[in-house]
């Protein structure tokens, strides 16, 4: 059965005979985007989980696992959204675009003041994931306007899964070795409020909310740039408060996070959070050797 006006939110996306085809390429588009979005944020929060809790393998199982539960749980709310369906999936966006943006740097600063830094990281991928839950099953709503249930299902998973591979590409080549988990997050906001404003842009005239839509579109912009400016004092911050000693020299490269830090003359290398060579320890071992063929 298709939706009647009134479940979409307005009657350009449903109600009418006519299905303009540009409609359907740029909800297609969004589609695509936002499966690109989608894959990035579940890798954005398993790599930041590695680098805090340590343990990479155990940390990306888990995180994984309940961005995935949580996606299952929000495609189980989306059937108890009947109306103003294209409203929701713009709000859906505008809050992806905070709260992924947010995620690694508002982690990263909290961390210097929480022990127990883990509830807040698997909390942070729960709330995600149940986002990116409620986008596929109202996109493939809204595409009812213009496909059958046949078609309709197929495109927009395909679309989807498309998407995911370039966002799985991205992230392992681009997006993680040069802009790290500073920005690659912001980025990935970017991304989700570029699909709000382009659907926001192409059915304005329908929506119901459209001032708070509107407040949402202002603030939202404003929110990312600050954070662009101030992302990576903070995540520096949060990295130091990690250390006992200095932080001397970080640095994201293609493989891994490379952190130094210095105590006098000495030097201690970490690569994804954990420990690797210590110059004191090193130190202790000579010293120790050569006590000991001394005494012999």
């Amino acid at each position: 059965m298709k939706e009647t006006a009134t479940s979409t939110g307005g009657d350009s996306i449903a109600g009418h005979s006519r299905r303009p085809v540009s409609g359907n390429y740029l909800l297609k588009a969004c589609i695509f985007a936002t499966g690109l979005a989608g894959i990035v944020a579940e890798y954005v929060m398993s790599t930041l989980a590695s680098y805090l809790l340590g343990n990479a393998v155990l940390q990306w199982t888990l995180t994984i696992s309940i961005m995935l539960f949580a996606m299952g749980v929000g495609s189980r709310l989306s059937q108890y959204m009947r109306e103003h369906l294209l409203d929701a999936f713009v709000t859906v966006e505008l809050l992806l675009s905070v709260l992924c943006a947010l995620s690694a740097t508002a982690t990263y600063f909290l961390s210097a003041y929480i022990q127990m830094v883990s509830p807040l990281v698997y909390l942070l991928s729960f709330l995600i994931g149940l986002l990116i839950g409620l986008e596929i099953p109202l996109a493939t709503r809204l595409n009812d306007y213009f496909e059958d249930l046949r078609i309709n299902i197929s495109s927009v998973m395909e679309k989807d899964y498309y998407g995911a591979l370039l966002g799985g590409l991205t992230f392992a080549f681009i997006a993680l070795p040069y802009l790290g988990l500073t920005y690659t997050p912001i980025l990935l906001g970017m991304v989700n409020f570029a699909v709000a404003a382009a659907l926001f842009i192409r059915h304005r005239g329908v929506l119901t909310y459209r001032r708070s839509l509107t407040a949402g579109f202002i603030a939202v912009p404003v929110f990312l740039t600050l954070l662009l400016l101030t992302a990576k004092p903070i995540v520096l911050y949060g990295e130091q408060q990690k250390y006992v000693d200095r932080v001397i020299y970080q640095e994201q490269s293609p493989y891994q996070r490379i952190v130094i830090t210095e105590w006098k003359q000495h030097h201690w290398l970490y690569l994804n959070g954990n420990e690797q060579f210590s110059s004191y320890d090193e130190g202790s071992v000579i010293t120790n050797r050569w006590c000991t063929r001394q005494c012999n």
